[in-house]
């Protein structure tokens, strides 16, 4: 995918004629860096997305952490809300809202 990104889930959902293809990774993160291409390939496939210049196709990605926000806060010094805006999700605090943010976008 991108570099050394290799997901382990796909959704490919179809729906009224559009397509939304949702790349989600679900992994510890304790010993990435903020800036590593894994972390960063919300951008890379928005980047993607805006190539294919189709407005039936809709590219998105997810790190789906089991590493908690407190300690990437700590380590990264970043707040929840910004790991968050990186598509950045966190699996057992988020346990009830992360698959319907990952399955329903905001406007």
């Amino acid at each position: 995918m991108g570099g050394n990104f290799h997901p382990d889930i796909i959704f490919w959902l179809i729906e009224d004629g559009k397509q939304r293809i949702i790349i989600i990774d679900p992994k510890g993160i304790r010993n990435l860096a903020a800036n590593d291409p894994r972390l960063q390939f919300h951008q890379t496939i928005k980047e993607i997305e805006h190539r294919l210049n189709d407005p039936k196709v809709s590219l998105e990605s997810f790190i789906v952490s089991s590493t908690s926000s407190a300690t990437m806060s700590l380590q990264w010094n970043m707040a929840k809300p910004e790991m968050q805006q990186r598509n950045i999700l966190f699996q057992e605090e988020d346990k009830d809202r992360y698959l319907a943010k990952i399955l329903n976008p905001e406007p």
